[in-house]
Parts: structure tokens; sequence; C-alpha cells
């Protein structure tokens, strides 16, 4: 079966019957209530997931075993994030304090929790805006003082993206530089007034997500502005766009090596070197924490294209700086433990040797070295763009001491 047909197969009435997603009796008459996007969002989640099994079989090769775990891994990540208030089963429009929320996903796991606790930092942004009023102190107002201090990534990197995307799609002229100039202003404002101290980074960065998802015509124009209001933001601007590129729609799908493409379109894409590293960075770094569970998956991207990443540090920067956040972001320690143990099962001397020094290596480095100082320096934001490590924990360590 081609691609085409088989989303035809999983999305036929019949099939939405068979999972259970629609009612046999509701098929032709369904409520207008069930054509909202995010229902429909939802929907599409659910029948994708459940038909996962008619999807691997029909997608034969010899990688497929790992593309299908990439894909399911990237599937259930994004599911969570974007319905982390049905997980939850959350009141419609009711308020509830953020830490006790993070308190109930306690129990499901670390690998499910940062995906929900991502999507609360949306959710309860997206609340902010629902009710008139701009988001105002959300993670360094006093009602944030007891937030665990290991779900602040994710809450930040949810809340900047909610940031972006409300504020980029005010844009009307999107060739008026001084229009996008207020916008991204305005943007650098309420990350400034809502982030907590260390974690301003992880806000700045989602807007390169946000624009090269949901507005790729103004990705350009931005890069432009952010190098006039400040140069730092290019690199967090471009990140984002990397992340964004590894999430996009025609990456998502197990089909014709689409996951590995993202390498590519990281080199492509961007404008200027600066862009590059940082989008490959950013491409490496969510495929990372996606598949962290499942090194092979990262073994297979290497081996694939090791030529193109053995020439740049934008792969151990992503890989250790993810380690790093996956560190801070979860108690458990068994998905780090089996990447930092995993060896290539492989007769391809040239692979175990990219794998030891690129991956192995640097991964031991940043959990043991690097994450101890940007810790306590309060700096976690700095690692949402690509840079030295090993100068940004020395210049950490010269300026505000050991």
């Amino acid at each position: 079966m081609t691609p085409s047909q088989v989303t035809r197969h999983i999305f036929s009435n019949e099939k939405l019957q068979m999972y259970g997603v629609i009612n046999k009796d509701r098929v032709g008459a369904l409520s207008f209530d069930a054509f909202d996007p995010r229902s429909v969002m939802k929907m599409s989640l659910d029948v994708m997931r459940l038909a996962a099994e008619s999807l691997r079989l029909c997608l034969p090769g010899p990688n497929m075993g790992v593309m299908w775990q990439e894909f399911n891994n990237k599937l259930q990540a994004f599911s969570l994030f974007e319905n982390a208030d049905s997980v939850l089963r959350l009141e419609p429009g009711k308020d509830v304090a953020l830490a006790k929320l993070i308190q109930k996903t306690r129990l499901m796991g670390a690998y499910r929790a940062v995906w929900v606790i991502e999507g609360l930092g949306h959710y309860q942004t997206e609340m902010c805006w629902a009710r008139s009023r701009e988001p105002k102190e959300l993670l360094n107002g006093s009602s944030a003082d007891d937030l665990p201090a290991e779900s602040l990534t994710p809450l930040h990197a949810g809340m900047g993206l909610s940031i972006a995307n409300r504020l980029l799609k005010t844009i009307r002229s999107p060739n008026s530089q001084s229009e996008i100039r207020g916008v991204l202003e305005r943007f650098i404002e309420l990350c400034r007034h809502n982030s907590r101290s260390g974690y301003l980074g992880v806000s700045y960065e989602a807007l390169g997500l946000a624009a090269r998802n949901l507005y790729p015509h103004l990705v350009r124009i931005i890069d432009q502005q952010l190098q006039q209001i400040d140069a730092k933001l290019v690199g967090y601007f471009w990140h984002g766009v990397g992340r964004a590129i590894y999430f996009a729609p025609t990456n998502f799908l197990p089909f014709n090596n689409s996951p590995w493409r993202s390498i590519e379109m990281a080199q492509r894409e961007p404008i200027h070197e600066i862009g590059r590293l940082n989008a490959l960075a950013g491409v490496v770094w969510a495929l990372t924490l996606i598949n962290i569970r499942q090194p092979e998956i990262l073994e297979n991207m290497l081996s694939r294209h090791r030529k193109e990443l053995s020439d740049s540090d934008a792969l151990t920067n992503g890989v250790s700086s993810a380690i790093m956040i996956w560190r801070d972001s979860t108690a458990d320690d068994s998905g780090l433990d089996g990447l930092c143990r995993h060896q290539p099962e492989s007769s391809d001397r040239d692979l175990v040797r990219l794998w030891t020094e690129q991956i192995l290596q640097p991964c031991r480095i940043a959990v043991q070295r690097f994450y101890p100082v940007i810790r306590k320096h309060d700096s976690l934001g700095e690692i949402f763009r690509y840079q030295s490590l090993t100068k940004l924990v020395s210049k950490l360590e010269k300026e505000r001491g050991h």
C-alpha cells in the first residue's frame, strides 16, 4: 500500500468506528462540536495511535522497526502535550493550582510526565489569553513559588510557545518591518515578565518552533529583526526552528525515511552559519529527548548522516543539552543510564567510533561535569541555543565562582 492509501485506510469511517473514536450511529450526522479544531486533532491522534499495528504492517523494510518506534514516540509526546488537560481530566475553565496539577503527573511515569507538564505550561497560558488578559508573572510570581524545580523547564517551554503563537497570529502585514519588530519586542517583554531567572532562554526558543511550523513565511524577516534587536536571540530562534523541523508534518509519518530528512532540512533552510548550527543542534536535541528510551534510534540517525554530523559539533551539543534537560526535568535516570551504556551492535567500526566520540563520551561529560555547574548557577536557559558548553561552564565558574 502507498502512504496515501494507508492514510485513507486508517481515516475511513469504518476505521473510525472500529477504533471507537466515533459511534456507528453518528456517522454522517456528527455534531458541530465534533469539528472543533482541537477535537479533530485529538481524534486524529487517537486514531493514529490505535492504528499503529496496521500501519506498521503496511510499511515493511529493514529499518522500519526503528522508524516506527521513532514515529510512535513522537506521536505519544505530541499527544500528551496537546491533550494535557484531558489527560489530567481538568474541568474546562476551572482554576486549579499549577503545583497541584504537577503533583498529579508524578503517578504517570517520568517520560509521560515531562510532555504533560509542557502541555500544562501551554494550557495555563492559553487560559490567560482566553480570559482576555495577557499572562503576567505566570512562572515568576508568588503563586509559582511552590512549583517543583524539575517542572520549570517544560513549563517555560509550553508558556513560550503560547506567547509566541498568540503574538505572531496578530501580524497583519508580513512585509511590515515595524509591525513585526513591535510584535517581537512585545514577545521579549512578555517572556521577561513571566519567566523565572535562569529560564528566559527556554521561553525565547519557542519562538522558532511557532514561526517555522505555523508562520513559515515570517522566518526570514524575524531573523533579520532579531539580529537588530539582540544578536543573542538569533541562536535561540534557530534552535527552535530546528526543533520545529523535527516535528514538521512532512517529517512526522515514517514514510521514505522522513524522520532523517530533518537533518538535511536543518542544514538547508537556515540562511547563515549560526542558523545552521542552531537548527541542527535543535533537531538533534528534539530527537534525543523524544527517543531517549531507545538509543538505537539515535544510532540509526548517526549511521545515516555520519559524514554531515561528524563535520560539526552541533550533534554533540544537541545531545549533551538534551541529556542535561532530561536530567533536570525528571527524577528517573533509567533513560540516561540506557543511553550512556548503549553500544552499537555492529561490525561497522567507524560507527562504533563515532558513537563513542560524539555521543557516549559527551553524554557522560554533560551529566558529570557540565550539568552540576549549569544547575548550580541557574543557567539552564543558556543551553537552549548552540554554544560551546565547555566555554559556558568555564565562564560561569569564573564569573560566579565555584
